[in-house]
């Protein structure tokens, strides 16, 4: 029988997802055969390159966390590129991504896609220094901002909630659930029995949205699929 797969969607750099992506992954008794994340090498490589940073600005910000604290929260850049490993260590990642990303960050960013990563990690640093911003939804009810946290744990789900109600979900673009459908499928073909974990956003995994997201592209395949949602 072919491996089970568990699609894990969630949003990107948001520290909130990733520990619960954590929490859902170490109630698996054994490893996957291999966890199929949604980012190019690359790419990754370049982006945790500005975790440290991300360190020493959160711990600038709240004199309640620890280094420990400020290290968990820098993991959240980038963390779908990692993060299985401190559960289990020897699984190894399938890099779902092969050129889409840096040539995305060509197309939005022109002469400047180098800049990308510190981009993307000002903002992550910005929401965690700036929690209590209000969102969208709640500057259109007029809503009391929440009090500043207190804790890590206040911090994370304050921005975690903040994370999800911003999210955006991308209309069209199929393409890239069939090249990972179909990434997937060839890594999985000679696999027996046993489960496959996947890290992608949330919008790939919903059981309620496009037949042509990965989810359904899967479930097409004959592939027995479980999607588990990482929002609050």
């Amino acid at each position: 029988m072919s491996p089970s797969i568990w699609i894990y969607g969630g949003v990107h750099y948001d520290p909130g997802t990733r520990q619960r992506f954590l929490e859902e992954l170490a109630k698996r008794p054994t490893a996957p055969h291999f966890v199929a994340v949604e980012w190019e090498k690359s790419v990754f490589e370049k982006f945790i390159q500005w975790r440290p940073w991300i360190k020493d600005g959160v711990g600038s910000c709240w004199d309640f966390l620890t280094l420990e604290d400020c290290d968990e929260l820098s993991l959240a850049l980038a963390w779908e590129g990692d993060a299985y490993a401190e559960i289990f260590p020897k699984t190894g990642a399938v890099w779902l991504e092969v050129g889409f990303q840096e040539a995305n960050f060509r197309e939005r960013y022109g002469a400047h896609a180098h800049e990308a990563p510190e981009s993307f990690a000002r903002s992550l640093l910005s929401r965690l220094c700036n929690p209590c911003h209000p969102t969208t939804k709640e500057l259109m009810a007029n809503v009391d901002p929440p009090p500043e946290p207190t804790s890590k744990k206040e911090l994370i789900d304050r921005a975690w909630r903040n994370a999800w109600s911003e999210a955006w979900e991308e209309s069209g673009r199929f393409e890239r659930d069939a090249r990972w459908a179909a990434t997937i499928c060839e890594r999985s073909s000679r696999l027996r029995d046993g489960w496959i974990a996947v890290v992608v956003g949330w919008q790939h995994a919903d059981p309620t949205g496009n037949n042509q997201r990965l989810r359904g592209l899967l479930l097409s395949k004959g592939f027995s699929v479980n999607s588990v949602h990482l929002g609050p």
